[in-house]
C-alpha cells in the first residue's frame, strides 16, 4: 500500500484567499487591518524559518505582523510589561509568542498574562476552558472558540480524507497544552475513541498499532517506527525536530507511507495550515473587536 500524501498547502491557499477578503473587509470598516504581535524573546534559531513563514503570510493575507524582539536576559517582569502594553493597545488584535520562550520566563505562567481576547494561539487557560466545555464539533465549530492552530490544522486534514472519526481508534501521542491535549479533544468531539500517549506510555508500539487515526506532537524524529502503524491508517504527523540538517517529523516516513492510507510528510503537511489558522484566528479577533465596538455604539450611543 502506498499511502496517499495530506499536504496542507493546497487548503491553506484556498483559505487564504476568503482571509485575504475578510481582513480587507476589517481595514475598510475600521481604517486599519488586523494586527499580529509577535514576542520574541532571545531570537531561538530553530524557531526562524517558521517565523518568516508567519510574518509572509501575514503580509500575503493583509494582516499587519509586528515582531517584539527582546534578548534572552529579559525578565520577567519586563516582559509582562510589553504584554500589558500590548494587551491595552486598541490597535493589535491578536498576541503570540514566537516558541521556545527560555525556561527562566516560566513559560506556563506567561501564558497566563496574554489577554484571551487576545490570545489567538488559544494557550491561556480561559480559552482552553472554553474549548473543552463544548461537547460536539458541530457546538465548537458555532462556538467561535479560539481553537489552538496546531489541533485545527490536523483535524482539517483529517476532515479532508473523509475518513469516518466516529468510533475509530485515535492515539494521540503528546500531551502538551497547545497541541496534545487540544487535538485529544477534538477528535473525543468527532466522536474518535481517543487514546493519550506521552513519554511514560508503556508498550507505545501496541498502542500506535491499533490506531486508526495516529497523531504524533512529540518533536523527536524516527519516535514512530513505520512498521508500528495500522494498514490503512491515517497519519497526522505535528512533530518537528532536526535530524541531522533536514527537518523530520516522530514517525518514519518513509515505512509508514507503505501501510498508512494518508500521511502528512513533513515538512509541508501540517505546518502550512497551522499558520493559516493563526491568520485564522487573527482575523477573528479583529472582527469581534469591530463587533464589540459597533455593538457598544448601539447601546451607547455619542450625543
Amino acid at each position: 500500500m502506498s499511502a496517499r500524501l495530506l499536504r496542507g498547502k493546497p487548503l491553506a491557499e484556498k483559505m487564504r484567499q476568503e482571509l485575504a477578503a475578510r481582513a480587507a473587509a476589517v481595514s475598510e470598516e475600521r481604517g486599519s487591518p488586523p494586527h499580529l504581535a509577535i514576542l520574541a524573546i532571545g531570537g531561538n534559531p530553530s524557531s526562524q524559518i517558521f517565523l518568516r513563514k508567519k510574518l509572509e503570510a501575514c503580509q500575503e493575507a493583509g494582516i499587519e505582523c509586528t515582531m517584539e524582539s527582546l534578548p534572552e536576559s529579559t525578565s520577567f517582569t519586563e516582559t509582562q510589561r510589553l504584554m500589558h502594553k500590548l494587551a491595552h493597545d486598541p490597535a493589535v488584535d491578536g498576541i503570540i509568542f514566537d516558541m521556545p520562550v527560555p525556561q527562566h520566563l516560566d513559560p506556563a505562567r506567561l501564558m497566563e498574562e496574554l489577554s484571551p481576547d487576545k490570545d489567538v494561539e488559544g494557550v491561556t487557560a480561559t480559552n482552553a476552558g472554553r474549548l473543552v466545555s463544548h461537547k460536539s464539533w458541530a457546538s465548537l465549530r458555532g462556538s467561535g472558540v479560539m481553537i489552538p492552530c496546531t489541533p485545527d490544522a490536523i483535524i482539517h486534514l483529517l476532515l479532508e480524507t473523509k475518513v469516518d472519526p466516529r468510533g475509530a481508534e485515535a492515539v494521540v501521542i503528546g500531551r502538551s497544552n497547545i497541541v496534545g491535549k487540544p487535538t485529544a479533544h477534538l477528535l473525543s468531539s468527532l466522536d474518535a475513541t481517543v487514546t493519550l500517549c506521552h513519554a511514560q506510555t508503556r508498550g507505545l508500539a501496541e498502542h500506535v498499532r491499533r490506531a486508526d487515526i495516529l497523531v504524533c506532537a512529540i518533536g523527536k524524529p524516527g519516535l514512530v517506527r513505520g512498521d508500528w502503524v495500522k494498514p490503512g491508517a491515517v497519519v497526522l504527523d505535528a512533530g518537528t525536530g532536526m535530524e541531522g540538517k533536514r527537518i523530520a517529523g516522530d514517525v518514519e516516513f518513509e515505512a509508514a507511507a507503505q501501510r498508512a492510507a494518508f500521511i502528512t510528510p513533513v515538512p509541508g503537511g501540517v505546518g502550512p495550515l497551522t499558520v493559516t489558522f493563526l491568520l485564522h484566528n487573527t482575523v477573528l479577533a479583529a472582527e469581534r473587536r469591530l463587533a464589540a465596538l459597533a455593538d457598544s455604539h448601539k447601546h451607547h450611543p455619542t450625543a
